[in-house]
Parts: C-alpha cells; sequence; structure tokens
C-alpha cells in the first residue's frame, strides 16, 4: 500500500468527517416491550457532553462506570424521547458498553400499548455539531422504518397505519 493512501486512511479512521448516531429500536408486540440501542463515537460523545456537564477537560475513558453512567443517563433522557398515544414514554436508562471508537447505550420501555404511529424526538449531539445526523431505525412486528434527525429536523413520525 502507498504510504499517501496509508496516510488518508489512517486520519480517515482517526478523524471521522461526519457526526452520526445509529438508535435501533425493537418493540416486541407479544411482550409489549421496547428496547432501544443507541451508538455515538466516542470523541463526539466527548465533546458533546463536556458541553453538557460545563467540564472542559472531560474525559470518558477517565470516567468510573458509575460516573459515565450517571452523565449518559441524564443526557440521554433529556435528548430522546418517544411518544406514542400523545403520551410520552419515560424510558429506563440500563447501562452502557464501550466498543472500539464508539459507546452503545441501552435503554428499554416495557408495558407499552398497541400502536400504530410513535413520534421520535433525537437531539443527541445536535448542540455540539450542526452536521449531527441522528438515523433511527425502528423496527416493529419485523418490519423496519427509519428516520433521519438532524439540528434543523429533531422530530419524526413513524407509523404503521393499516
Amino acid at each position: 500500500m502507498p504510504i499517501f493512501l496509508w496516510i488518508v486512511l489512517t486520519k480517515l479512521y482517526l478523524f471521522h468527517p461526519f457526526h452520526v448516531s445509529i438508535c435501533d429500536i425493537t418493540y416486541d408486540s407479544n411482550d409489549k416491550h421496547l428496547k432501544i440501542s443507541v451508538r455515538l463515537f466516542t470523541d463526539d460523545l466527548e465533546l458533546g457532553l463536556s458541553d453538557y456537564a460545563e467540564a472542559p477537560d472531560l474525559d470518558l475513558l477517565e470516567l468510573d462506570s458509575a460516573k459515565l453512567n450517571a452523565l449518559l443517563q441524564r443526557y440521554l433522557l433529556e435528548n430522546l424521547r418517544l411518544t406514542s398515544n400523545k403520551e410520552v414514554l419515560h424510558l429506563h436508562y440500563l447501562g452502557s458498553q464501550k466498543e472500539d471508537d464508539g459507546i452503545w447505550c441501552f435503554l428499554e420501555y416495557e408495558n407499552l400499548s398497541p400502536f400504530d404511529e410513535i413520534v421520535v424526538f433525537n437531539s443527541l449531539l445536535v448542540n455540539a455539531f450542526e452536521d449531527q445526523e441522528n438515523l433511527v431505525h425502528f423496527r416493529k412486528n419485523k418490519i423496519v422504518k427509519s428516520l433521519r434527525l438532524n439540528h434543523e429536523n429533531k422530530i419524526g413520525t413513524i407509523n404503521w397505519y393499516p
């Protein structure tokens, strides 16, 4: 591999040129359980949480898991909301897991009444990055619907009308 190509690929890996989160939501109609997984790049999250927590020297890798999860819980519950049947769902934060250059965060909601429409509010990291894109993939009854939310459009509606 030529040295130039190696340098370019290394820079792309270390300094990803885009800001994106992925939110996977699955609804199991048998047990009425909503499972949510959110993946964020660690470096983006660190910058976003530094502003949010007013801690300019925040280093996520140095935080113990209890402090990290307390901060993530507060941040996620303020910036990720779901509404079903005109009722805001009070999500339960389960924890996080570091993976390579990202962090997975897990949330849930139990006993969700049947629904044909859900409203998603996702403002994760949009205050830190003007170009932040928050992708939401929702699986219900083996049907996947997606949203692309960002700074200008933080709210989207997904429906499964017959």
